[in-house]
């Protein structure tokens, strides 16, 4: 006589199975979004940190004068995004300004050192998405330093060279690029003399 061999599984092993399987699922994507939350935040502060290491660097090319950088409670507008009070021991030396302006190929962010006396003292460039060797050349020397100790408003773009105080020079064959970050410099100085003149 032959023993039968009983292959049949109950109800309660499989459930017992698919609990310890939910079980183990449920730890290993736990553990995997804690971790994976943990990387993001740090990614994020990093970023955060090197974004505002580069506007503070920023703020010391167009502002050299200037020692504190602090934020100014403003109304934005179409170009001026922030603005940041500069001084030193002797008190207020200007304020730089986060300026967005549309160029060719999205917006390009860049600060704009106003003096207290309301002379572009310098500019530069953090982001933009502009054409490589063409409107990407918005951020060599070049072309940025035109607006340096700019006092003659409203500057406008030109082909060839400039002749005159408030002429710039396009960008050669990005004239959209130079005439955005143009207009990003003299919104600034617009909103100097309609919110910041005078201010001490």
């Amino acid at each position: 006589m032959s023993e039968k061999v009983n292959d049949s599984v109950s109800f309660g092993d499989v459930l017992k199975k698919a609990i310890h399987l939910g079980g183990t699922l449920l730890a290993v994507t736990a553990v995997t979004g804690f971790i994976l939350g943990i990387v993001q935040n740090f990614t994020e502060q990093a970023i955060r940190q090197t974004e505002l290491a580069a506007r503070n660097a920023a703020f010391q090319n167009v502002m050299p004068d200037g020692k504190n950088f602090a934020d100014y409670d403003v109304k934005a507008n179409e170009f001026v995004e922030s603005v940041f009070k500069a001084e030193n021991d002797s008190g207020l030396v200007g304020w730089c300004m986060s300026v967005n302006s549309k160029g060719y190929g999205g917006i390009v962010n860049f600060i704009v050192g106003v003096t207290k006396d309301g002379q572009v003292k310098a500019i530069n460039i953090l982001n933009h998405s502009e054409t490589p060797g063409l409107g990407a050349k918005s951020t060599e020397p070049e072309f940025y330093e035109q607006f340096n100790n700019k006092s003659s408003f409203p500057l406008k773009v030109v082909k060839g060279s400039a002749a005159n105080p408030d002429e710039i020079a396009a960008i050669s064959g990005a004239t959209i690029t130079s005439t955005a970050v143009t207009n990003g410099v003299n919104a600034a100085v617009e909103y100097w003399n309609a919110n910041l003149k005078g201010v001490e």
